[in-house]
């Protein structure tokens, strides 16, 4: 059978969760309302964060499956502010550990099963056999936003001022 890590029928204080989502690496904000515009368009920013024992790569828009996060529903919205790495593509920031500014925000999409995964004990010519299964439960996230790096400015290179920087060569 599954053994959650909280005792059963216990109930937390809004300070307790609070302390056990931060422990973990994450802050719950609230659930989604429809008037907010949270998903941004793709920037080519990366974030290196970590929840619970797992890191991450992750950057806007992307989805992840984390092992099941407590005291958040469906829709909420979470900051994960165990940010480890963040990357664009003029500079790349390392936090030691960790990066205090920074954050990343996230929306809790769904809580899922994982695949059955099935651990099979058998000592030979001893009439010893278990199978026992397991479920992991997980909780997908949906990456909204990567805060605390400057997002590279996209220049389009015209194409004029490369035949220009030619004549001028060939001139000198």
């Amino acid at each position: 059978g599954f053994k959650s890590n909280s005792e059963p029928g216990r109930v937390y204080t809004p300070e307790e969760k609070e302390y056990e989502a931060a422990e973990i690496g994450y802050k719950v904000i609230g659930p989604l309302q429809k008037s907010d515009r949270v998903f941004k368009p793709y920037e080519p920013v990366y974030a290196v964060i970590q929840i619970g024992s797992h890191q991450f790569k992750v950057s806007n828009g992307d989805s992840i499956f984390v092992e099941k996060l407590k005291f958040c529903e469906v829709n909420d919205k979470l900051i994960l502010n165990k940010v480890l790495l963040l990357g664009s593509k003029t500079q790349t920031i390392i936090g030691r550990p960790v990066l205090p500014d920074a954050a990343v925000h996230a929306v809790v999409e769904e809580h899922a099963l994982d695949a059955k995964v099935l651990i099979f004990k058998k000592k030979r010519r001893k009439n010893y056999r278990r199978t026992r299964g397991h479920r992991q439960e997980l909780t997908k996230l949906r990456i909204t936003d990567i805060q605390g790096v400057e997002k590279p400015e996209v220049v389009p290179i015209l194409k004029t001022e490369k035949k220009d920087a030619k004549k001028v060569a060939v001139a000198a």
